[in-house]
């Protein structure tokens, strides 16, 4: 019994110390891949997150045979093979900054038959960064994600070698159908808020705010509003994005049936119109752009509430029970102990 003991004490005793042995080494590896990480390269020496928005002027991005070209105007990217639609700003920021963050640290091939399994030809996405006198910044193929999902593989135009993008992938640069169009309808602070018409198919909805900023019902009838369906009102309204653009089309074209009108403390108005649904969906449009946009029917839902669902029907505190509160402010109904 006591050698059992014994024998049970010797391989606990084992287990811890191969237990810190593996974390020591482990983390004296990590210590020297960092110092490494540190001392490497940059891979892209001239695109730096401070200074890239004053050295990249262009940015092309070729995936899946279609070429997107982003080009900076004053200190706004549009899209420039969208016929300089606004492009997504904080998109771009984010990938100048994450090209920046790029080493020349982990090694992964060196040889070129193999750069198809990584997708880092033409099988992958293709990206070149220009200066304003169209001189190349970096011209490189971001390929498919690592096994671990959270980097992709990068390979420099002209070069053979095959590196680890950390924390990149090919997403950053291809958006797909969702495109580098911004998705922003509406941006703007929503306590600037003064005023609201909705004008729906059925009725009309108005509410203003008055100068105890409390807000309230004029029309269809004069009632006091439930905050938190006009809070969500004017949560999403101050941010809308739409969920698809809507492509010209002259057969069929853009017919709002219903509207709503924002007017700020400046006096400055936002209006949306809506079309009718069709397959779940609503066409929308801003009066001040030609853009169509598409959004799911839960988000027409958070906009055009009918009176029903903002009027508040909570009955105002009665006299007596005014009178009660005055009366007995501390509201146990013991009154004094002396």
């Amino acid at each position: 019994m006591k050698l059992k003991q014994q024998l049970i004490g010797f391989v606990f005793i084992l287990f811890i110390m191969l237990a810190i042995a593996f974390f020591v080494d482990r983390s004296e590896k990590q210590q020297r891949y960092e110092k490494k990480s540190e001392e490497a390269n940059k891979m892209f020496p001239d695109i730096t997150a401070e200074t890239a928005g004053d050295k990249v002027a262009q940015i092309e991005i070729l995936a899946k045979d279609e070429t997107t070209v982003l080009r900076k105007s004053g200190t706004q990217w549009l899209v420039a093979s969208m016929d300089d639609y606004p492009a997504d700003q904080e998109g771009i920021k984010t990938l100048l900054e994450k090209v920046d963050q790029q080493k020349v640290l982990d090694l992964v091939s060196k040889n070129p038959a193999k750069q198809a399994d990584f997708e880092v030809d033409a099988s992958g996405v293709e990206a070149k960064f220009q200066d304003e006198n169209q001189k190349l910044l970096a011209h490189f193929f971001v390929g498919k994600n690592t096994p671990d999902f959270f980097n992709t593989y990068i390979r420099q135009d002209g070069s053979q070698k095959v590196y680890i993008g950390k924390d990149l992938s090919q997403s950053n640069f291809d958006k797909g159908t969702r495109s580098w169009r911004n998705r922003k309808i509406f941006d703007f602070n929503k306590g600037d808020i003064t005023h609201l018409l909705i004008e729906l198919a059925s009725e009309v909805v108005e509410l203003k705010m008055g100068d105890d900023s409390k807000w309230q019902m004029l029309q269809p009838e004069t009632s006091a509003v439930k905050q938190t369906t006009l809070d969500t009102i004017l949560n999403n309204i101050s941010s809308y994005e739409t969920d698809d653009f809507v492509e010209a089309d002259t057969e069929n074209p853009f017919e709002g049936t219903e509207k709503i009108t924002v007017t700020l403390n400046d006096g400055s108005t936002r209006i949306l119109m809506a079309a009718e649904e069709k397959d779940g969906k609503h066409q929308v449009r801003s009066l001040d752009q030609d853009q169509v946009f598409s959004i799911y029917k839960y988000k027409y839902n958070q906009l055009f509430k009918p009176s029903a669902d903002l009027k508040d029907d909570t009955p105002p505190p009665s006299e007596d029970e005014n009178n009660n509160e005055s009366e007995n402010p501390g509201g146990d109904g013991t009154g004094s102990d002396e």
